[in-house]
């Protein structure tokens, strides 16, 4: 009795396809029915079951032997299976050894035996890349014990949307999904296809891929201290590992892709044998989480707030006395308050300074004061150029980078007066806002001036006017201010596998960004510190919506979506000569501009001046080395690159720079020339670090 499951594409099975199905517990054999019918292949199993060798099985005289009953059953496999492709599912009686008969399933499908290319031995037969039947016999008894574990298994492989695949704890590949096959085509063999490894960095991995000459050279990488990672930790059944990199495919046609992917290994046992395997998942990240931005453009208030500013001097000197606590009422002419306290009663000394400022905590005359503040206006001057040096900023501004930037730049760019903000409540609001950063090596409040400054110029002078209007360029300054708000100096991963509250919070999607974003507007919520208040109801809630999908698509599991977005969405259209965007972009256009010029400022040391990107590259493998000891403390699994025993994230720049970097600012250079000098900026960082690594 048979029943038709459906056309499918015929499977191509080479010789190491052949080896693995060897070692399965079910019977398996290949069939011609193309007259006349002859047997093709016959895994162990299937040679057991009728006691013979593999030589008599191939021997074997099917019409001679088969019976009237088995000759009609090859019509019906060779017109629905083999000729139109068809899966044939049977259920029937089968001899089990010479007098014994066992009630089976049987699966047959279309595939293509196809000839080895290396001259090697081969079982197939000479005339291979024949069409044939697979066909698959389950005993019916260990089906019914096996049940639970099936529908199990064939949830995770035949429903995942993520890539599936089941391995021998000596890399060979067991079984894999359907995604697995359309992401990796057929050639997924080896644990390390899945890690996108090359011929050198596999060797010694598995016996098969051993150096002819008996040498175990390989080429140390990202991908295959990832794959030993995985080895190390699989130690007990139901262990797992997790690891995000970049990896390489080689496609049908010869081509690379690179994709940043994350990688989920889990032990199992597998429920036939009792052998250990390892189940893979191959997660393309890109496809995370996708932000989709319809953000409304609404009309702004013709209301200004000249009369608010008058009293007020703008001179950055000025500026820096506000942030400092002064009273809103003084202009440089006014006598100061009474040595060593301030307005509002806080002592000077409470504010926080970095220890080799040049502005003096003894002064308190304003005029030597601003006398005093010539370095703060001349590290300003620069605040254009995409050269800035935001650690001059950090001295000169005396611990509050942050604050005086982004004051600076509202100033600048006249956003005070042209919102209405209450320039009060904007100074309570930056001071909250620095105040609420930790001392990380890295994510600290310089680092968010840095990103502030970067931004600034991006929409200035990055030639992004046609896609951001005046209210974009306030989101995007405030969603600079705003974007790592509180970070622990902890990464997602990090804080998922502790159950972080951020984690819990977010349900484990982008802890640290959600974070940010809600720490942030509960600041602004606060009364003392709401400087949009009296901005339109629309235009704060669209703001609000501009604010948050820029900090998200800070996280990291965004990039290569982003990057996408930008080549699909826009460089495309730019390169179009009849695509006209137009004076008015639409809106979504606009919030994936948005997006793209926040990612590129966040990484934006990568573009600054050689010493500035060293600095800032040692802070941040300081920062992930910090996180690997806490991971160490609590008998983690070491993240990667975060282990201060071995090589941290400054040994791996150029990859960094290649996979990761690369791809964004060449799309980004080729929808805004005007930002080239940023490429050129990274090209020559970059070959500083492969000078290193040369040399080393």
């Amino acid at each position: 009795m048979g029943d038709s499951m459906g056309a499918k594409a015929v499977r191509k099975v080479r010789e190491e396809d052949l080896v693995a199905w060897d070692t399965l517990p079910l019977s398996m054999y290949v069939v011609t029915y193309s007259f006349p019918p002859r047997n093709l292949w016959a895994n162990s199993k299937r040679l057991e079951i009728l006691g013979c060798t593999f030589e008599e099985f191939m021997s074997t005289d099917l019409v001679r032997t088969a019976t009237e009953a088995e000759k009609e059953q090859w019509k019906n496999r060779h017109q629905a299976v083999q000729l139109r492709g068809e899966t044939v599912l049977e259920r029937s009686l089968v001899a089990d050894g010479v007098d014994k008969q066992i009630s089976v399933e049987t699966v047959c499908s279309a595939v293509i035996l196809e000839p080895r290319k290396d001259g090697l031995p081969s079982k197939l037969p000479e005339d291979a890349d024949v069409r044939g039947v697979m066909i698959q016999q389950w005993p019916l008894e260990v089906k019914s014990r096996l049940e639970a574990n099936t529908k199990y298994m064939t949830t995770l492989l035949e429903c995942s949307p993520y890539p599936l695949c089941f391995f021998t704890f000596d890399g060979h590949l067991i079984t894999c999904n359907p995604a697995a096959v359309e992401v990796f085509g057929n050639t997924i063999w080896l644990q390390s296809d899945i890690f996108g490894m090359g011929e050198r960095e596999r060797r010694g991995l598995n016996a098969t891929n051993l150096h002819p000459a008996g040498s175990f050279g390989f080429e140390r990488t990202e991908r295959r201290t990832a794959y030993e990672s995985m080895m190390d930790a699989l130690t007990e059944d139901q262990s797992t590992f997790q690891v995000d990199l970049l990896i390489r495919r080689r496609g049908d046609e010869g081509q690379d892709s690179r994709w940043y992917c994350r990688v989920f290994a889990q032990r199992h046992k597998d429920p036939v044998t009792g052998e250990p395997m390892i189940m893979i998942s191959h997660q393309d990240v890109t496809n995370l989480r996708k932000v989709e931005g319809e953000l409304g453009r609404m009309e702004m208030s013709q209301q200004t707030t000249k009369e608010l500013m008058q009293q007020h001097d703008s001179d950055v000197a000025g500026s820096l006395m506000v942030l400092l606590g002064e009273d809103f009422g003084l202009n440089f002419n006014a006598q100061p308050a009474e040595s060593g306290a301030l307005p509002d009663g806080r002592s000077e000394s409470g504010s926080p300074r970095s220890e080799d400022s040049s502005v003096s905590t003894e002064s308190t005359s304003l005029s030597t004061r601003t006398i005093q503040l010539n370095g703060l206006r001349q590290c300003l001057e620069k605040a254009n150029d995409w050269a800035f040096n935001v650690f001059d900023l950090e001295r000169e501004a005396d611990g509050l980078p942050l604050q005086v930037l982004s004051w600076h730049v509202f100033l600048k760019h006249n956003l005070i007066e042209e919102f209405n903000l209450d320039h009060v409540k904007l100074v309570n609001f930056l001071r909250a806002i620095e105040m609420g950063h930790q001392d990380n090596p890295y994510h600290n409040a310089t680092h968010v001036a840095d990103v502030v400054q970067s931004m600034h110029c991006l929409l200035t002078k990055g030639g992004l006017g046609k896609f951001v209007g005046r209210l974009e360029l306030l989101a995007g300054l405030m969603a600079a201010c705003v974007h790592d708000f509180e970070h622990k100096g902890f990464n997602n991963d990090f804080l998922i596998k502790n159950l972080d509250d951020w984690a819990i919070d977010s349900n484990d999607k982008s802890p640290n960004e959600h974070h940010h974003l809600s720490s942030a507007f509960r600041i602004l919520r606060e009364e003392e510190n709401n400087f949009i208040h009296r901005m339109p109801l629309a235009q704060q809630q669209s703001l609000r919506k501009m604010v948050i999908d820029m900090v998200l698509a800070t996280d990291m599991a965004e990039h290569m979506a982003i990057v996408s977005k930008l080549k699909s969405d826009l460089l495309k259209r730019l390169e179009n000569p009849d695509d006209e965007i137009g004076d008015e972009p639409p809106e979504a256009l606009k919030a994936l501009v948005l997006q793209g010029a926040i990612k590129v400022a966040d990484i934006g040391h990568l573009y600054a001046v050689h010493e500035v990107h060293i600095a800032w590259s040692e802070r941040l493998e300081e920062e992930m080395w910090r996180q690997g000891d806490v991971e160490k403390e609590r008998t983690m699994k070491v993240s990667f690159l975060m282990d201060r025993d071995k090589p941290g994230v400054t040994k791996s720049q150029p990859g960094f720079v290649d996979f990761v970097v690369r791809p964004l600012f060449e799309t980004w250079v080729a929808c805004f020339p005007e930002c080239k000098v940023l490429m050129d900026r990274i090209e020559a960082n970059y070959q500083y670090w492969k000078s290193k690594e040369t040399s080393a």
